[in-house]
This record gives structure tokens, sequence and C-alpha cells, in this order.
């Protein structure tokens, strides 16, 4: 590195260092088409702490749950304010799509997070920077380190609390995809689990992370239905050209 960059954060003051773009980055860069954690009308947060206690096989912390749960609509309600589109009924009700699920028009969901966080005034925005250890003393981390991925230069970071918000980890494994949707897979291939890493060798204790959800189908990927006769003749092409090649080995 041939430039070195410090920075002490003041009291009251966030700094957010990403390895890509705000505007654009994690597993929410092209958008989603429903919010997947809302409490629905007739349902109750216990119901979403029991619906994730089975599907993790009980392996959870159900009191952090819960806290989330309570706060699903109070978030949900505060980015329809930042212009988040919301499908709603005749009733002017949101349109549930399950138990605990609502459809919008989430195309633009990170850009919206991207003009508030501009917005505010105690937030400052490093992009372009990978963050690769904490930085401890005393059993108390007060800090982090990384590297821009744009430029020649190193970064020292100071700070009175530090919230590793890196993602899941499902870069670790060899998605099921083969060739060219090798990297579609539900999350972002670039989580590789190295924000898990900086916490454990911080020792940090790592909670709720003993059962991890890893998606590994193909995402992004439009099959469009060709009329059932074109299907037949490329088909017949394709025994054909099979035909064709095994007569000639």
């Amino acid at each position: 590195m041939r430039r070195w960059f410090s920075s002490e954060q003041k009291a009251g003051r966030v700094l957010i260092a990403e390895k890509a773009n705000i505007r654009r980055s994690g597993c929410l860069a092209a958008g989603v088409n429903a919010i997947n954690a809302y409490i629905v009308k007739g349902r109750k947060p216990q119901d979403y702490v029991d619906y994730a206690t089975k599907d993790a096989a009980g392996i959870v912390r159900q009191d952090l749950l819960l806290t989330a749960a309570e706060n699903f609509n109070e978030v949900t309600a505060k980015m329809e304010k930042l212009g988040l589109v919301i499908l709603k009924d005749e009733n002017g009700d949101y349109v549930a799509r399950g138990n605990r699920n609502i459809k919008i028009n989430g195309e633009n969901f990170k850009p919206l997070l991207a003009n508030a966080v501009h917005k505010a005034e105690n937030v400052d925005v490093l992009n372009y920077v990978n963050i690769t250890d904490l930085l401890v003393k005393d059993g108390q981390v007060y800090g982090a380190v990384g590297f821009s991925i744009m430029e020649e230069t190193a970064y020292i970071i100071r700070a009175k609390a530090v919230l590793a918000a890196t993602g899941g980890a499902a870069g670790l494994y060899k998605p099921n995809n083969p060739g060219f949707s090798r990297h579609k897979m539900w999350y972002p291939p670039f989580n590789t689990g190295a924000g898990y890493a900086m916490g454990i060798l911080a020792g940090a204790e790592m909670t709720s992370f003993e059962m991890r959800f890893i998606a590994l189908r193909c995402k992004d990927t439009i099959a469009l239905r060709e009329p059932s006769h074109r299907v037949s003749a490329q088909n017949r092409s394709m025994q054909l050209a099979r035909s064709m090649r095994q007569n000639t080995d």
C-alpha cells in the first residue's frame, strides 16, 4: 500500500465502510419483491418466533427473535416513509403474501436507504473499502483496519463502538449451479464468512450462529416458456446433431 488513511470517529458520528457501494450492495442489490419479516393481520410477534424456531430446528435465541419481531412493522413503516412502494388492496391494507410476508415494489430498496444515509448529518460513508480485521485491546474492540479496492490505500479507523454488518456466508460453499449460473446464488458469492472470522479472531461471542441458513439455489434467472412446437423442433435438432456426432466418432 502506498498510502495510509487514519480516522478517529467523533462522538455521535457514524462511519459506514462498504466493500462495494451502499446504493447497490449485498443481497438486496437488485431489489426484492416482498418483505419476508412482517406481522400481518391476525398474527402476532410470537407466531414469527415459533416459525423461526421450528425452521432452525430449535437452535435459536427466542428472546432476540421476539425483540426483532416486535419491531418488524415499525421498520417497514419507516421504509414506506422513505419511498418504498408497498402494494395495498382496495381497503388500503398491505397485500399479504403468506403468514409473514407483504408484497412490495422493491427494486429501489437499497437506493432509498442510501439516500437516507447521505441526507443524515452525522453519517459518513467509505465506499469500496474492504474491512479485514478488528482492532482489539484489553478485550475491547476500538476500531478496524482495511483497504480500498479501487486505490492503493490502507485504512485505520478508531471508534467507540463497531458494528459488523457483513451479511451471511453463502460463498463458503460451492453452489449447485454450473457454468454461467455459478454465482447466481440467492445471496452474494462475496459473502464468504469473513465478518464471522473477524469476530471470532477478536474473541467476540458468536450468538445465534450455531445454525445458519445457506441458500444455494439459483436466483435472478428467468426461464421463458417457448411455444411447444418450437421446443419440439429444437429437441429434434439437438437429437439429430447428437446422432450425427456419434456417427462420425
